[in-house]
């Protein structure tokens, strides 16, 4: 059956509602019409050249096609009102961050799942000690580290994140990627014998590292097309002569390599930064959390015996737990580095080092590991699918040290 024509009565309640409620919206849910309803009817007035201070007629009735569409936008409505709601519990309850200032990109929240799933690339840098000088003729050829070695190891880590995660992720919808600058990105001169062997000055190290950091985002941002760092201080990069509690993270050259970076790259909201006034940061993905932190103040101290630092690390990550449970927020993976040794007890991830094996851990007999930081992916089903440490330079046997035998010495 045709639709019947419209009248000017019609046209007439559809200007009265506008004249009293301002918006097509706003009459929309006050009466209960669908939009397309006063929308058509006040686009016949105008042809008509009715006006709005025409008396209003009587309400016609609507039609019963018309009562299931304004059924149909009140539904609509309604269900974006609460999934509103529960982006909201997500972010103030489920994530822990109450209170909490902090500027976290959509694409990381979201919970919202795919058929395929979705994926984060993780990518966890810390400890590059930018500057640092390790001499290979001081440790039996066991390592070599300075500034040149330093930006091959980091382009090199770059590099491997985005060959190796794009095949991590080819079985998912890969949102972006998750970049911790966990600490300790300078030497620094917290020591008179970094102050004597470093090649940079601490501003000279600033600089060189913040170059790489922002060639290593420009590499990410273009192979995954958003990624989202998180920046915390770490003990090398203070500005004091020893570690304080107060004005840490603002005392500290790491914070200001960050805002270095993130200077860098204003105006391109496909890279955003966290960071703040605290030595933590605590980011939500997925409807889970990831807390960051450099590893100096997790609560416990140097290597234990044979196992090395492994039981701190462990012990020091369930003191973070109970800290965090205490007042209502669950760590779904915690990451920090410090201790230059890679590991994975639980629900953590511990960084190596990009320098490698130095005098300092050649002074405490530690067992070799080589220059190595972690990476993995993050899925909105399955959390911590993939992970490896990414060797930053090829596996290599040290010469094996010369020895000399004076003329006429013979061997049997």
């Amino acid at each position: 059956m045709p639709t019947p024509p419209l009248t000017d009565e019609d046209c007439l309640y559809a200007i009265a509602l506008m004249h009293e409620h301002k918006t097509i919206r706003a009459a929309s849910i006050a009466s209960g019409h669908d939009w397309h309803w006063i929308k058509r009817r006040l686009q016949k007035a105008k042809k008509r050249g009715l006006k709005k201070d025409s008396p209003a007629p009587s309400h016609p009735e609507p039609s019963r096609t018309e009562l299931r569409d304004a059924a149909f936008w009140r539904k609509k409505h309604t269900a974006s009102e609460r999934e509103l709601a529960d982006a909201e519990h997500l972010v103030s309850e489920l994530s822990g961050i109450r209170g909490v200032p902090f500027t976290i990109p959509d694409w990381i929240l979201d919970t919202r799942t795919s058929r395929r799933g979705k994926s984060v690339i993780g990518a966890l840098v810390s400890d590059i000690h930018m500057g640092e000088v390790i001499s290979a003729a001081e440790i039996l050829g066991i390592n070599a580290f300075n500034p040149e070695i330093c930006r091959q190891r980091l382009r090199r880590y770059f590099a491997a994140v985005c060959t190796i995660g794009q095949r991590w992720a080819s079985d998912t919808d890969c949102e972006g990627v998750l970049l911790a600058l966990a600490g300790d990105l300078i030497s620094g001169d917290i020591h008179d014998e970094l102050k004597m062997t470093n090649a940079l000055t601490s501003h000279e190290q600033c600089l060189a590292v913040a170059e790489e950091c922002v060639a290593g985002i420009r590499h990410l941002r273009d192979t995954y097309g958003r990624v989202h760092v998180v920046g915390v201080p770490g003990n090398h990069g203070r500005t004091t002569h020893k570690p304080t509690a107060k004005l840490y993270a603002r005392l500290s050259y790491d914070s200001l390599i960050v805002s270095m970076v993130a200077q860098r790259f204003e105006g391109d909201d496909r890279v955003t930064f966290q960071q703040s006034d605290a030595k933590d940061q605590i980011t939500p993905v997925f409807g889970r959390t990831v807390f960051s932190s450099h590893g100096d103040k997790i609560g416990t101290k140097g290597g234990m015996g044979f196992a090395g630092p492994m039981l701190p690390i462990v012990r020091g990550s369930k003191k973070i737990d109970a800290q965090q449970a205490s007042i209502g927020r669950k760590p779904d993976l915690i990451q920090f580095g410090h201790y230059h040794v890679s590991g994975n007890p639980g629900h953590v991830l511990a960084n190596g080092s990009v320098p490698g094996y130095s005098e300092y851990a050649d002074d405490l007999r530690a067992v070799v590991e080589p220059p190595q930081q972690w990476m993995y992916l993050l899925h909105s089903r399955w959390w911590l699918r993939e992970r490896m440490p990414v060797q930053l330079e090829d596996p290599q046997t040290p010469p094996k040290p010369i020895v000399r035998v004076p003329a006429g010495w013979h061997t049997t």
